[in-house]
């Protein structure tokens, strides 16, 4: 290189343009900001096609991206201004509207370093941040075994691992209140400690919250938390006097050496009333959040923690509808770099957004007490926390859950009404896969039942369908017909098995004939089949505050993909299969097998259920083959819908799985 062209790279008009060229091409989203607004001064090309449009500059960062108000971004822009100090995020989950309006979950890695005077002032700040949405889902899928349904991420920590176990892991459904919770479980470096969560229903419709905290870490504090836990969900079901459970908790702990000055923060709440009766023993103050967004903290009752003297005391509060009640542990509001006043504005604030879906509301969860508990642990939790943090959730709801009734032609067509209706119904309570699917399964034979057997072929008739949600959480399902009871042939291997499915899958299952006396026998007019189960909510239980809440999967379309493979069959069938589909399955299962003639491989995998008419399609399709002295091979996995059924009708099946077609 000559002097003349080092002269020439030296001079600062080209030293500006070089600076300029590398920051607009380098591949991470640079911003800088400057005075006390925060106002824009560059941004780089990767920033411009991360949002999709170029108007950034001379804009204040609030006005520039206004929907990332209550993301926590601002607050630690302001943070950075105002103490110089650094500070950074590692995947945060942020939602921004990108060109075309599209919104969506985006997840980042940023730094944020302040500029200073030459004097030494803070004068404006310069961030980079790296898009890893898409590093993180590989992981996720990675991490996740295939084809399971967990309700929360375990914990590598061996200790956390058994706090999880000790949680609960679902929460009641209830008519006219809607419970969640998220346990956070302390960072890798530390030990899980003694926090606890639970929801218990109560005699005449009330449900009592607790969230507590049991001094220490490790192995002794989650022996502890469950011995208390244990000790006051039986004093809370056994002793309606609230003042005596305490008293009771208080005089158990004094006794106990690792339950001494455990803390805890216990509501009873009428969700009819909205009447609220509540303790808080050396825990932070309970929040309410008005579906309109103003927050409130409840008065603490002034007594301390529990095994310490202390003397019980309880403050009563309602809960007007939409209300949503927050308990959580000190581990929310006791985080680093922050007084308790500042964390306890924050998680108002958080609350609010929370509540009315203002704060990253592309796929947020329906449900307030949802929102509130996910938003307020990911969001204040972003920049450290030390300990467990816990968060509880109750909505009063205005309104409670309607019931439904059906009254429908005995017919198949009614059917696909029902499921439709029981889909929609279960939808709004949000309730266990496992609840959904037993719940589903047994209305569907039941319901099958009764088209199948109430009426003569040449006689018409009606089937009522009731569907309601006790106040305990227990849904009840009544099928009701007008036509006679026929007991099922017990010679008939493969009749008669709706019923055995239904009442395997349920908790309870009566069948009665109101027409006639209580004990009326076989062959009374009308018959009433009645299905008890319990429902309930999954909790969200982490070691991370990337986990999300369980999902409510949409069911595939029923569908059969039939192909030869060599001297036989082979079938892949998905969907359910009821008495609306069996005859269809069981078309092009004869058909694929050629009526018989040809030994068949049927992959159930896919089925979502599979109905007593299912099965006695199956039975007919073993028969055919039979005839011709040929084979089924049953392909289902053993904690699967279909490998569940085949289980308990004695069909033999294998779990392993098909190979591949070949080209």
């Amino acid at each position: 290189m000559t002097a003349h062209s080092d002269r020439e790279r030296r001079r600062p008009g080209k030293a500006a343009s070089a600076v300029e060229a590398a920051f607009d091409q380098t591949a991470a989203l640079l911003i800088a900001m400057t005075g006390p607004e925060l106002r824009i001064s560059a941004v780089n090309e990767a920033w411009r096609r991360f949002f999709g449009r170029s108007d950034f500059i001379g804009i204040p960062v609030r006005e520039a991206i206004p929907e990332a108000a209550g993301q926590q971004l601002f607050e630690v822009l302001d943070r950075v201004y105002s103490t110089g100090e650094p500070e950074s995020g590692h995947e945060w989950r942020i939602q921004v509207n990108r060109g075309a309006g599209a919104t969506e979950d985006t997840f980042i890695d940023f730094a944020l370093l302040p500029v200073r005077s030459a004097g030494g002032q803070v004068t404006g700040i310069v961030g980079a941040g790296l898009d890893v949405t898409a590093r993180l889902r590989a992981r996720r899928a990675g991490q996740l075994p295939a084809g399971a349904q967990a309700h929360y991420l375990a914990a590598s920590d061996v200790v956390a691992s058994l706090q999880a176990a000790l949680l609960p892991t679902a929460l009641p459904v209830l008519p006219q209140a809607s419970i969640a919770a998220r346990y956070l479980v302390a960072g890798l470096d530390q030990a899980a400690g003694g926090d606890w969560f639970d929801a218990v229903p109560l005699a005449d419709g009330l449900v009592a919250l607790t969230v507590g905290d049991v001094v220490g870490h490790g192995v002794a504090a989650a022996a502890a938390m469950a011995q208390l836990r244990a000790i006051i969900n039986e004093l809370l079901v056994a002793e309606p006097d609230l003042w005596k459970v305490l008293s009771r908790a208080d005089a158990f702990a004094a006794r106990t050496p690792g339950l001494r000055s455990a803390t805890l923060a216990l509501a009873v709440l009428d969700p009819a009333s909205g009447a609220l009766r509540y303790t808080t023993c050396g825990h932070p103050a309970p929040l309410v959040a008005s579906s309109t967004g103003h927050v409130r903290f409840l008065d603490r009752t002034g007594n301390g923690p529990l095994g310490t003297g202390s003397v019980p005391a309880l403050a009563a509060a309602r809960l007007a509808p939409g209300d949503v009640l927050l308990l959580y542990s000190d581990g929310l509001i006791e985080r680093p770099g922050r007084t308790l006043d500042a964390s306890a504005a924050e998680l108002a604030a958080v609350a609010a957004g929370a509540v009315t879906n203002r704060v990253l509301t592309a796929g947020a969860a329906p449900m307030p007490a949802e929102r509130v508990c996910q938003l307020t642990v990911e969001l204040l939790t972003r920049t450290g926390y030390a300990d467990d943090v816990t968060a509880l959730a109750a909505e009063r709801l205005g309104v409670p859950i309607a019931p439904l009734h059906l009254t429908l032609p005995c017919e198949v067509p009614s059917l696909t009404i029902v499921r439709r209706a029981l889909d929609d119904w279960l939808a709004r309570l949000s309730p266990l896969a496992d609840d959904r699917d037993a719940v589903h399964m047994a209305v569907v034979e039941v319901v099958t039942n009764a088209i199948e057997h109430a009426y003569p072929p040449d006689q018409t008739g009606a089937v009522e369908f009731d569907l309601g949600l006790r106040t305990d959480g227990r849904l009840e399902c009544l099928v009701t017909d007008y036509g006679r009871w026929h007991p099922p042939d017990p010679a008939a291997v493969d009749r008669g098995n709706g019923l055995m499915v239904a009442r395997h899958m349920v908790d309870e299952l009566r069948i009665s004939h109101p027409a006639d006396a209580p004990d009326a026998a076989a062959g009374a007019a009308g018959t009433i089949v009645t299905l008890m189960h319990q429902l309930s909510r999954p909790a969200t239980l982490a070691s991370d505050t990337s986990a999300e809440p369980a999902s409510f999967p949409v069911a595939p379309e029923f569908g059969v993909d039939a192909e030869l493979d060599g001297p036989g069959a082979r079938v892949r069938v998905r969907g359910a299969i009821d008495i609306s589909t069996a005859d269809e399955f069981l078309r092009r299962l004869l058909a694929a097998c050629r009526g018989g003639t040809l030994p068949i491989t049927v992959d159930l995998r896919g089925v979502t259920q599979l109905a007593s008419a299912g099965v006695s399609a199956l039975f007919e399709l073993a028969r055919q083959l039979a005839s011709h002295r040929r084979d089924l091979r049953l392909v289902a996995s053993a904690d699967d819908v279909a490998g569940s059924v085949l289980e308990l009708v004695g069909l033999r099946y294998s779990v392993s799985p098909l190979p591949s077609a070949s080209p």
